[in-house]
């Protein structure tokens, strides 16, 4: 820890950070000496800005740095005197350092270590104080240089012909620091503008200045004020765009390169991040709630652009709807660098395959395998991978790992994520009561007669005369020869039924209704495509367009169809994260309980320190006055008397204290042991646990890559009558009927750059 108090003046500052020269510093200087019998002497400050050596800008900027420098020294010898006295380790005081740092690089925060160890329980509040009353002299070392009054000692500067270095030089700034400063000066001048020009009162300036300090709370990210004050509604677009070319003119920092290469870098607005994986595979964005309202396709896109990535970015209509969704983090790019692992090699030739039949074999590849990132650039990826993890239901690996074999004997299928099953084919001449127990999983099911569903059915395909109340779970088609009624169905195939009655689906596939579909919600990644079928009270979500024969009623509500968006995959999204959040909350439980257990154990560390302090303080009394007692043999014996009982009563004291401590290190140890086992089970858990995730993000990335070559259709055919109130959608624009159609299509088009839905009369 530096043993040295200096704390560079504006005038050393000024040289270090190239504000003024040499010759102009020892003009600055000579001119201060000559100065100081004047009353008041005038300060660093205004000679610099009499001399013209620097602008208001830039001392606001030296004062800035200095006032970092002072919070960084007043730490530093607060956790000296902290060490010192035995408070606290050098490592405590190190954490509280690296700590107080962070929180004035992200909001300027002067946060006392003081208050950081108090808070981390390494002190109390008393040791607090007692240290504060030992760094006086420092307070007044630092309030001299607040109010710039000259110094005793001459100070050491370095010189760029190569001087002695700068007892201060280990704390320059780093970029981000002189960065964050620089906009903080500039946010003060905007601040006082604002109020000048009566654009926004104080009290908004202040809500605005409140907001930005929590945007570095959460986000860790510098976030401009007049940004935040356009967010908020306080001042527009334009006045903000003012008020900064004033300051520009004003003595801001009017540097062309400077000025070039800060608007080079800034490639996101305020209130949208980009976030890249370490790999360059996957992109996120963090959206601001304040900025959601603002956030298109075409600026995110630019962004994107803005930072490099050209390849893997996500279709429009993908985009559009995370947006539309209001989702704040999402992906937005993602380059699929998997090798194609797997070859077909009779998958479909049709037919049962017999257990021990090769279904699927790996590709020879190079190895390494060149691909491309998300910013284009060629990258070497190791192919180590075995086709282990793409074996479904009824198959299993072979004994090399490079391929596939049938398990059982039944019909082969590939589902959407690229895993190879097996459907055993199971007839049922009757009714397939599943009250009683459950089929044969991912079988190929023929039901003469009616599927009851109570144990949730995997299956391949499905055909019955009828379905109802079933929860399902399908690769392949679902046919009922009637309907479905009451039933919840994640397929992968088509979906086959004469009328659709209180269901909830969400399919891959398309949606052949023949009647009617009643009371239900449908999300599909095909077409809806029933021209003879009327929908009463339902929501309907296709990719790949629609057609109906109806939609409505006068007494029932209003129906939702919706065409071209990606509703289906956001659903599947929306599932998957659910369960992560399902798979974690175990973890998260534990972690929790490892966390009070440990608190509990720093709090009685906390009060065991407290009884050594007054073990050692009842032990050093005792001893001054058995000295004193010693030294009083020859005195009058009643002050004898009240030194033995003084005495008598600090041994009682020490005995009381070396009994709690033994107490309370057994309670701390019980915390201690708890906390291990907590440990232990979370590390027991997590492997698991976290493959159990990554798989899941490994199959919705594989959904996400096959819905990007899927075409996406906006149109929306209506053979009979619309009823008023229905709600059509495409992937940007939606529209809500005030009267009767009849015999009608709604294709999206584009409008001088605007969406819309375009009614037309079919022929």
């Amino acid at each position: 820890m530096p043993q040295t108090n200096n704390i560079p003046t504006l005038a050393s500052l000024a040289l270090q950070y190239g504000t003024i020269d040499n010759d102009q510093y020892r003009h600055l200087t000579a001119l201060h000496a000559s100065q100081k019998k004047d009353q008041p002497p005038m300060d660093y400050a205004r000679l610099l800005l009499g001399q013209k050596f620097a602008t208001r800008y830039q001392i606001g900027l030296l004062k800035l740095i200095q006032e970092y420098f002072i919070v960084k020294k007043r730490g530093e010898e607060f956790g000296k005197i902290a060490i010192d006295r035995g408070f606290a380790t050098r490592l405590d005081v190190q954490k509280a350092l690296e700590f107080q740092k962070k929180e004035f690089k992200r909001a300027r925060i002067k946060k006392l270590i003081g208050d950081i160890l108090v808070e981390s329980r390494v002190i109390t509040t008393k040791q607090k104080n007692n240290i504060l009353k030992e760094q006086l002299l420092l307070e007044q070392r630092a309030e001299k240089i607040f109010t710039s009054k000259p110094e005793n000692k001459p100070e050491t500067i370095a010189t760029q012909g190569g001087g002695q270095p700068l007892p201060w030089d280990d704390s320059e700034l780093s970029t981000y620091e002189k960065k964050f400063l620089k906009i903080k000066v500039l946010d003060r001048e905007f601040a006082a503008r604002v109020t000048e020009k009566g654009l926004a009162s104080k009290r908004e300036v202040a809500i605005a200045q409140r907001v930005q300090e929590e945007e570095f709370e959460k986000e860790n990210k510098l976030k401009i004020l007049g940004d935040v004050m356009v967010t908020m509604g306080f001042i527009t677009e334009e006045q903000k765009a003012i008020i900064l070319k004033d300051q520009i003119r004003s003595g801001g920092p009017s540097d062309s390169k400077e000025k070039g290469s800060k608007e080079k870098g800034s490639k996101e607005p305020p209130g949208l991040e980009v976030v890249i994986s370490p790999d360059k595979i996957t992109a996120w964005v963090k959206i601001n709630r304040h900025f959601l309202s603002q956030a298109t396709v075409p600026r995110l896109k630019s962004i994107l652009i803005a930072h490099g990535i050209t390849n893997g970015i996500y279709p429009d209509a993908l985009l559009q709807g995370q947006l539309d969704r209001g989702n704040l983090e999402f992906t937005v790019a993602r380059s699929d660098v998997s090798p194609k692992l797997i070859m077909e090699t009779n998958l479909r030739e049709g037919g049962e395959k017999r257990k021990g039949d090769q279904l699927a074999k790996q590709e020879t590849i190079p190895n390494p395998l060149i691909v491309k990132d998300i910013f284009g650039k060629d990258m070497r990826q190791e192919c180590r991978e075995t086709l282990v993890h793409k074996c479904g239901s009824g198959t299993r690996p072979s004994q090399d790992g490079a391929g596939i074999i049938a398990a059982k004997t039944g019909v082969p299928s590939l589902s959407i994520e690229g895993k190879v099953f097996i459907h055993p084919i199971i007839h049922v001449l009757e009714d397939a009561d599943l009250r009683y127990g459950p089929l044969e999983a991912y079988a190929n099911l023929s039901i003469s007669g009616v599927l009851t569903g109570a144990y949730p059915i995997t299956a391949g395909s499905i055909k019955a005369r009828e379905i109802r109340g079933a929860s399902i779970e399908s690769i392949g088609t679902i046919r009922a020869d009637v309907g479905i009624t009451d039933t919840i169905i994640r397929s992968q195939g088509d979906i086959h039924a004469r009328y659709l009655h209180n269901c909830q689906i969400e399919t891959f596939g398309n949606i052949y209704i023949e009647n009617e579909i009643f009371d239900s919600k449908i999300t599909v990644s095909g077409k809806i495509d029933s021209p003879g079928c009327r929908i009463i009270s339902s929501s309907l979500y296709a990719k790949r367009g629609v057609r109906l024969s109806g939609i409505g009623s006068e007494r029932t509500k209003s129906c939702t169809v919706t065409s071209g968006g990606e509703h289906h995959i956001l659903e599947i999204e929306k599932f998957i994260y659910r369960e992560i959040e399902r798979i974690s909350k175990e973890i998260d439980s534990l972690k929790e309980k490892k966390e009070e257990q440990e608190n509990l154990s720093k709090k009685i560390f906390q009060k065991m320190i407290e009884l050594k302090i007054f073990h050692d303080r009842a032990k050093n009394k005792k001893q001054l006055l058995l000295t004193e007692f010693k030294k009083s043999k020859g005195q009058e014996r009643l002050k004898l008397k009240n030194i033995v009982g003084l005495i008598s009563n600090f041994e009682k004291r020490i005995e009381r204290s070396i009994a709690s401590l033994k107490e309370i290190n057994k309670t701390k140890k019980l915390h201690d042991t708890k906390k291990i086992e907590l440990e232990n089970k979370i590390d027991r858990l997590l492997p698991e646990t976290n493959t159990a995730i990554k798989a899941l993000k490994e199959k919705l990335y594989l959904f996400f890559e096959w819905t990007r070559y899927q075409k996406n259709i906006s149109k929306i055919e209506i053979t009979g009558k619309a009823f008023p109130g229905t709600h059509f959608s495409g992937i940007y624009a939606s529209l809500k009927i005030e009267s009767s159609l009849e015999n009608f299509s709604l294709s999206e088009i584009c409008d001088s750059m605007n969406y819309k839905l375009e009614v037309l009369q079919n022929p």
